[in-house]
């Protein structure tokens, strides 16, 4: 005999009452009743309606089931009320409806099935509880509850659910590998949390849709997380948030873990899109946080030039000027002073990159800024002669630059003089104008001669403290090292808050190396090639190609750094012929071809001091006897930071953490360097310590 659940007799006892309540209360006619029952006859529809278009076929049958008593009787319950007087049927109705429901139970029947002997479940029957207690018993969960679970594909994986935090706390961020490895789905079936409109952070929406993936196929995210998103990928640990198709390009948006930075291997992530990195097709670059932004082009975007005028060139109020075009068409901007004063800056690039027109380019901007030039470098170039006319100064030779910088420190007093009696330091409403000083070829002009040393030593002084005298320092060369000139943390955080240019370096040189100390931690610079699409490739070889594309020159190509993260651009185009024969900055300096000089006050100053005459002269009988008493500062080298700071046994990272100012490579070698030479001791792997200091406690003495 099968027993007889205690629901069964509650829902049984139910239809009962409610025959009896059916067949006398539409008879009293109270409209506080009639709207009781049009409320709960509303509300389970609506439940009902709820159910059947948001789950499947199974779950809307059985809520229409379990909702089957309410409506028919809140309908008999209608159907007396609004008939005038009391027919026989209003009372033979509701007692055939408590007959057919006590007979059928639909509420109890659609989670019951009667048994012999019944059992107390083991656990969650149904697909919804079982996700929801799988959820609560994963450390994966961070003490949040799964509710709403709702089955997306019958008899599939996929589904979706309200993911609800503790009381007073917001969802938090979820790790996406481990929610796969919860629900035993790939990775990129689990879509990103999402907000839920009109719910605040504590309530969230998780969905996994397994069943979307094409059979054998992966999907671009499960390729991205193959491809680039792993833990040795491009881009490491990213996953995809958003994809933008427009015409000639796809843009990518991708974005690591919270509380990590987002790197960019440039040339590993050509190779996992199919795509050479000379070709310039892909661009990636980071917002400095969380987020990486990769463009794939059909062509180079960086192919065109766009020529400079002379408003582009002319500053802002705040300093910006236009340097070039970004690969997505926008401008870009370089700053020639800020809230705080002056702001220095370098330019780097190989013969031919573009590294001459970027540096007039900023003597453009400076003249319209009314500005003061002086332009000094290593050897004479007849480019920047032909910009040297529109300047105050411009020169050649060490002995030329060392006047200029010699003149620039002897400023930086005077005007710390005009700062006191105006009561503020340097702002476009001083009483004297910015001095701006390019130093092309720096490395080569900073030699071991009386000359280079006092151009390291100057040029140091500016950068560390010309800010709040108007006046700026801008490097440029080939290669741009600071360190050869003892330069320290604080000059490469004031020159590295400025506008970096990095062009073509030398081959087989990256942006960091020829940069050394001057990009930001974990930014990579995509290399630039010579040409675009230049030379063959081993296809074209197999196939039997021989004639040779000349490919599309990279003049002008690289990177723009403000500050910030790198912008891949094309610097503005200046005419400036090799050959002797017209150029166009008549259109780019200020109209009528004024020359913006120094005070008179400060003229005369520099003049009394014979620090403002010809430049170009041959060294005077006062210069040499004060390079013969000067006190040369000695060049502070990588092994003197070490020796000086090895007090004791230090482990690598902690000699590295204690001068900060040398790249780990720097400090690798030099502790080689050290070792082999008999300085300092090496008691045990990656362990140094001073000669004097006893053995290593882990090594045992050589008897």
């Amino acid at each position: 005999m099968m027993s007889r659940p205690l629901p069964v007799t509650i829902e049984r006892t139910a239809y009962g009452v409610g025959a009896a309540c059916l067949a006398v209360l539409p008879q009293l006619d109270d409209g506080g009743v009639n709207l009781t029952v049009a409320a709960v006859g509303g509300t389970c529809a609506w439940w009902v309606y709820r159910r059947a278009t948001r789950a499947d076929f199974r779950t809307a049958l059985v809520a229409a089931q379990r909702g089957l008593p309410v409506l028919t009787g809140a309908a008999a319950y209608a159907a007396a009320a609004v008939t005038p007087g009391a027919s026989w049927w209003e009372y033979a109705a509701p007692l055939a409806w408590g007959a057919l429901m006590a007979v059928w139970l639909p509420v109890t029947r659609a989670s019951w099935t009667p048994s012999p002997h019944p059992t107390p479940p083991a656990g969650p029957a149904g697909f919804e509880e079982q996700v929801a207690a799988r959820w609560a018993a994963s450390q994966a969960a961070q003490q949040t509850r799964l509710v709403d679970v709702q089955r997306l594909v019958p008899g599939r994986k996929d589904f979706t659910a309200v993911v609800v935090a503790p009381a007073g706390l917001p969802v938090p961020r979820f790790d996406l590998d481990a929610v796969a490895a919860l629900f035993d789905v790939p990775t990129a079936a689990v879509c990103p949390i999402e907000d839920i409109p009109g719910s605040g952070p504590g309530r969230k929406r998780l969905t996994i849709t397994p069943s979307e993936r094409k059979a054998g196929v992966l999907s671009f995210e499960e390729d991205w997380v193959e491809r680039v998103g792993g833990h040795d990928g491009a881009i490491p640990r990213s996953r995809v948030v958003r994809i933008r198709q427009d015409p000639g390009r796809v843009m990518i948006l991708a974005e690591v873990p919270s509380g990590q930075v987002a790197t960019i291997n440039h040339p590993q992530l050509c190779s996992a899109f199919g795509v050479k990195a000379e070709e310039l097709r892909l661009i990636a670059e980071t917002d400095g946080g969380t987020q990486a932004l990769v463009t794939l082009y059909d062509t180079s975007p960086l192919t065109g030039t766009r020529h400079a005028t002379r408003d582009m060139v002319t500053p802002t109020a705040d300093g910006w000027w236009v340097i070039g075009t970004a690969h997505d068409g926008t401008d870009v901007y370089s700053r020639l002073w800020n809230g705080t004063g002056a702001v220095h800056g370098y330019v780097v690039g190989v013969t031919g990159s573009g590294k001459t027109v970027a540096i007039v380019l900023g003597l453009a901007a400076a003249a319209n800024a009314g500005a003061v030039s002086w332009l000094a470098s290593l050897d004479p170039d007849a480019q920047l002669a032909a910009a040297g006319q529109y300047i105050d100064r411009q020169g050649s030779g060490r002995l030329y630059a060392a006047r200029a910088v010699r003149a620039a420190v002897r400023l930086m007093t005077l005007r710390g003089e005009i700062n006191a009696e105006v009561g503020h330091d340097f702002s476009p409403a001083s009483p004297y104008p910015m001095l701006t000083l390019d130093l092309d070829e720096f490395n080569g002009l900073c030699d071991d001669s009386d000359e280079g040393q006092e151009i390291a030593a100057g040029a140091v002084a500016i950068a560390e403290r010309g800010r709040k005298y108007g006046i700026r320092v801008c490097f440029a060369g080939q290669t741009l090292d600071l360190s050869r000139i003892g330069g320290d943390r604080s000059l490469r955080e004031q020159t590295r808050s400025g506008t970096g240019v990095v062009l073509r370096t030398v081959s087989g040189i990256s942006g960091r190396q020829a940069t050394e100390g001057m990009l930001p931690e974990g930014v990579e610079l995509a290399e630039i090639p010579t040409v675009i699409g230049g030379g063959l490739s081993i296809a074209d070889r197999m196939e039997g190609i021989t004639e040779v594309p000349h490919g599309a020159s990279t003049a002008g190509m690289g990177h723009a750094l403000s500050g910030g993260a790198p912008r891949m651009m094309r610097v503005l185009y200046v005419h400036l012929p090799k050959d002797g024969t017209a150029h166009n900055l008549d259109d780019l300096f200020p109209e009528g071809g004024t020359v913006c000089t120094l005070t008179a006050r400060e003229i005369e100053v520099l003049d009394a001091e014979d620090l403002y005459g010809d430049w170009t002269a041959p060294v005077t009988e006062a210069e040499t006897a004060a390079a013969q008493t000067a006190v040369k500062p000695k060049k502070v080298t990588a092994k003197d930071r070490i020796l000086a700071v090895l007090t004791g046994e230090m482990t690598t990272k902690e000699i590295r953490e204690a001068i900060p100012e040398v790249t780990a490579g720097t400090v690798r070698n030099a502790l080689s360097d050290l070792v082999g030479q008999g300085l300092i001791a090496n008691p045990d792997h990656g362990v140094y310590a001073p000669l004097t200091r006893p053995p290593h406690p882990h090594t045992t003495p050589t008897p």
